[in-house]
């Protein structure tokens, strides 16, 4: 529910916003930082291409199981290509960052590419996870996530203040499927449960800072086949409580750069806020897909929703996009 993929989408599709959607290990040394090597072109085509990757990666993740198969008839394991690899573009319309009521409009595209390994899995319903354990109803796993940076200059409110960088998100997931339901022999839908707890970074592409710590559960409802076989609809509901790390750095005004119009302000630790997803894809062809998505935020409540950065207790976010899967493995996997 951050800036998008924003989606830290967040960019768990959209969920996009800077801070809202690829593994990542790494120690660090506080607010220190580490340093990262580059030169300002190296910089600049790495966080193009970075961009690109958050966008897409934000908008699949959560609308498109799979380019190259049709909706699952039956909740029985299926049979799929070990990888799909394909291109895609999309655009995104998203919060600068959460409480924000500017939005702006992103426009990328970029390989699209599914791995579905017995412990590392790329797409397919989600960014990126290394599986650790699983059975039929449960999962546990080290997940990714990650969000767009916002530009200050850009955004009336936070105008002379530090840019939000990009943010990934890293730590344990535990999936537990909790019912399955059959409408018809092409329509079917699952319900799950995600507790989700994750290590908060951020970085300008010359360091790497940490940012705290973040616990999000998850409810997610799936439904293959809704109306026709071709298409698939999810809705989520993901709470967020975040460390006060974290919240200094979206809603912190240190002392540097407070006006009469943005007072000194210190935030705490708590909740977050909650998202409320929306995501569907249609199956054109077997190999062409176009997906949407609908990411709403919601801060009412929320832990610092006193500070002058907190502008809207409700944001709505958008995305959309077309896949084309070209190749696919000639080897196939079971995939639960």
């Amino acid at each position: 529910m951050f800036p998008v993929s924003q989606r830290f989408f967040r960019i768990s599709a959209p969920r996009v916003q800077a801070g809202s959607r690829s593994d990542l290990t790494l120690s660090y040394c506080g607010n220190a930082g580490l340093p990262l090597a580059a030169d300002g072109r190296v910089r600049q085509a790495v966080s193009a291409f970075f961009q690109s990757t958050l966008l897409l990666a934000g908008l699949l993740a959560g609308s498109h199981a799979s380019a190259a198969s049709a909706s699952a008839p039956a909740a029985a394991p299926e049979q799929k290509p070990l990888w799909e690899l394909g291109a895609g573009v999309g655009v995104l319309y998203a919060p600068d960052y959460p409480g924000s009521s500017e939005h702006h409009l992103r426009g990328l595209a970029l390989p699209y590419i599914i791995y579905r390994g017995d412990v590392f899995r790329l797409g397919d319903g989600q960014t990126a996870r290394a599986v650790a354990f699983e059975t039929n109803r449960l999962e546990f796993n080290l997940s990714f996530d990650a969000a767009f940076d916002a530009d200050s200059e850009n955004n009336e409110l936070r105008e002379g203040m530090n840019d939000l960088d990009f943010m990934f998100q890293l730590g344990p997931q535990l999936s537990i499927r909790l019912a399955d339901f059959k409408f018809a022999e092409d329509s079917r839908s699952e319900l799950f449960l995600a507790l989700q707890t994750r290590a908060v970074f951020s970085s300008d592409l010359k360091r790497i800072d940490q940012r705290g710590y973040v616990f999000e559960p998850m409810v997610r409802y799936k439904h293959y086949g809704l109306l026709t076989p071709k298409l698939d609809a999810t809705i989520s509901l993901r709470p967020l409580w975040a460390s006060e790390q974290l919240h200094a750095y979206f809603f912190d005004v240190e002392s540097q750069f407070a006006t009469p119009d943005r007072p000194q302000y210190e935030a705490e630790s708590g909740y977050f806020g909650t998202g409320l997803n929306f995501y569907a894809s249609y199956q054109m062809t077997e190999k062409a897909s176009v997906f949407l998505g609908v990411q709403t935020n919601s801060l009412q409540g929320a832990a610092n929703r006193d500070s002058p950065l907190h502008q809207k207790d409700f944001t709505v976010a958008f995305g959309a996009g077309f896949v084309w899967a070209f190749l696919a493995s000639k080897k196939l996997v079971t995939v639960p």
